[in-house]
């Protein structure tokens, strides 16, 4: 059950989101050091994560983004200036009704002591272990589902269309509101009428590598030289997630149920 919790400094971007089931996987090996220490090194695959519902906040800068990727190539300056009256005149946070689930993938390396003991003459064995572990991430995805206008502020009552003056201050130019339509034919639609939400890649917005603790509680069935395994446990990563801290800041982290199975090479 991954999270996207609070970090020092949020935003209504980062505030608010709620767990979400993910999948884990991976392959470790343990060095036993004597009948009660080992140490386990793992490579695994980590789903990690949130979601929100409902009426919420999306940063403008990735909208107006959008709208510039649109035009291709060849940028002219009267369309530069459109988007410098947009960026002026918009909120920073524009609000939608919709479903919203973050879904990040990452390979995590982590490195624990683990501490166990054998129940009696039994085959069960009790462990726990904890320690740090390094992540990489490998895609950073939103998906959102629903259709909704583009509202200026939570309360869902005015558009963004509505908040656009006739006549936009860039600097020490004015821009008139006719003269963003011509750049943009489609401005008012995008910014008026109903949108249908989807996926957005925010790869590029997200940190590249993160590290924290983890940790589990465990028993194992012994069988021969083999043994079967059940662990509780979860992790914290202590790096925002977030490249640009600007529309606020999240740590990752996931509560974990593991099954598995392993065997001895010696």
């Amino acid at each position: 059950m991954a999270n996207i919790m609070a970090g020092d400094y949020n935003t209504p971007v980062s505030e608010g989101y709620k767990s979400r089931s993910a999948s884990g996987w991976g392959i470790f090996t343990e060095l036993q050091l004597n009948p009660t220490v080992s140490l386990r090194l793992g490579v695994e695959y980590s789903g990690m994560g949130g979601k929100k519902d409902g009426m919420q906040a999306m940063p403008t800068q990735r909208l107006i983004t959008e709208i510039g990727n649109s035009i291709g190539m060849g940028v002219t300056e009267q369309q530069l200036a459109a988007l410098g009256a947009l960026m002026t005149t918009l909120p920073q946070y524009y609000y939608a009704n919709m479903e919203n689930t973050a879904k990040f993938d990452y390979v995590m390396i982590p490195l624990m002591a683990q501490f166990g003991k054998n129940i009696g003459q039994s085959p069960w064995r009790v462990y726990v272990n904890a320690g740090p572990f390094a992540s990489f991430l490998l895609t950073g995805k939103q998906f959102a589902k629903g259709t909704d206008k583009l509202y200026s502020d939570a309360s869902g009552t005015t558009t963004l269309w509505d908040v656009f003056p006739e006549v936009v201050m860039v600097g020490d130019m004015p821009v008139p509101k006719s003269f963003v339509v011509s750049q943009f034919p489609d401005i008012e639609r995008i910014l008026n009428e109903p949108a249908t939400f989807g996926e957005t890649n925010i790869t590029g917005e997200l940190r590249s590598s993160n590290f924290g603790a983890t940790g589990n509680l465990g028993i194992h069935y012994q069988c021969k030289r083999n043994y079967f395994f059940l662990e509780v446990g979860g992790s914290y990563g202590f790096v925002t997630v977030q490249d640009d801290t600007s529309n606020g800041s999240n740590r990752l982290g996931a509560a974990s149920v593991m099954v598995g199975y392993a065997f001895s090479l010696f």
